[in-house]
């Protein structure tokens, strides 16, 4: 689910706000930035909940509309293709959604029923919904189709979700496109016969030491890195050195002598590509030939050991 890209992005938004604390409580910190990640997970499971939700609401709808006083054929009779959909099946049976709600404690509240009727209102009242129920021919790829093309179409850019989802928690808003991304990928890749396939938070085993290794070798070596860049930034105007910019020169000097397995090309390419999502458009260039240069130094000065496969000789 978690990319390094991305990890790389949550460990420079923690120190940054180690950096600029005057506690600088480093402890602190690192538990705000486990906490972070976890958060990313809680969203994903919230989502997949969502449409667990909205299949509920669907078939509380005709449930109500059996026991009415005169109920029409249609209301006796229902069309249950949507509250039947396999992949939307799929979520509402799984045991490891269920397992991973038990054990973070996530749920909708009863307060949120009026969003969910608001969602299957919208869904229900839209062509697609009407060719969806009214089609004759029935396959598990073309009910995820369905699942995923409603769920991009009126719920992953929905405002009124966006608003819902910032007020449980101020930090999902950062969150939400990655959590997307991960709900349409579960349900693409679950097949009919198996269990639905939870995504991981973490993509590999030793992504979470990474993490926290970047986090905490970047504090313990802040010193050294001040002085290598310092070192380098004669034939720089100071004012032009931002301090985010400061702070991922930091990281990537760090992360290019503490892990061995990354290719220093890759260390350098990850954080240039970072400064052009969070500083000045000129930044990348910059640190580019900040890094470079350290990062050279440092190589020919056997500081920096690469040992992984392909990268010695």
């Amino acid at each position: 689910m978690l990319n390094r890209r991305y990890l790389r992005i949550k460990v420079m938004q923690a120190l940054y706000s180690f950096y600029y604390d005057d506690a600088k409580d480093m402890a602190l910190k690192e538990r705000d930035l486990i906490k972070s990640i976890e958060n990313i997970y809680n969203l994903y499971i919230y989502l997949l909940l969502m449409l667990k939700e909205i299949r509920r609401h669907a078939e509380k709808i005709q449930e109500e509309r059996k026991k009415k006083r005169l109920p029409a054929k249609e209301d006796l009779y229902p069309n249950t293709r949507f509250v039947n959909n396999e992949a939307l099946m799929k979520i509402e049976k799984s045991n490891k959604l269920n397992e991973a709600q038990k054990k973070r404690k996530i749920s909708w509240d009863s307060d949120d029923s009026s969003l969910i009727k608001g969602f299957f209102t919208k869904i229900s009242s839209s062509a697609d919904y009407e060719s969806y129920m009214g089609a004759n021919t029935e396959s598990y790829e073309s009910e995820k189709e369905f699942v995923v093309k409603l769920y991009r179409k009126f719920l992953s850019e929905n405002e009124s979700l966006k608003h819902h989802l910032i007020e449980k928690n101020i930090h999902w808003a950062g969150d939400y496109v990655l959590a997307n991304i991960s709900v349409v990928k579960t349900i693409e890749s679950s097949a009919k016969k198996d269990e639905l396939e939870m995504m991981p938070l973490y993509k590999a085993e030793d992504d979470k030491d990474f993490m926290l290794d970047l986090y905490r070798k970047t504090i313990m070596s802040d010193t050294e890195n001040i002085t290598l860049i310092s070192n380098r930034m004669s034939n720089w105007e100071p004012d032009r050195l931002a301090s985010i910019d400061f702070l991922l020169m930091k990281m990537a000097i760090t992360e290019a002598m503490n892990f061995p397995d990354i290719p220093v090309k890759v260390t350098l390419n990850e954080y240039i590509e970072i400064s052009k999502l969070y500083s000045s458009p000129k930044s990348n260039s910059f640190i580019n030939g900040i890094l470079d240069a350290i990062l050279n130094d440092l190589t020919k000065n056997k500081k920096i050991v690469k040992t992984g496969r392909g990268l010695v000789g």
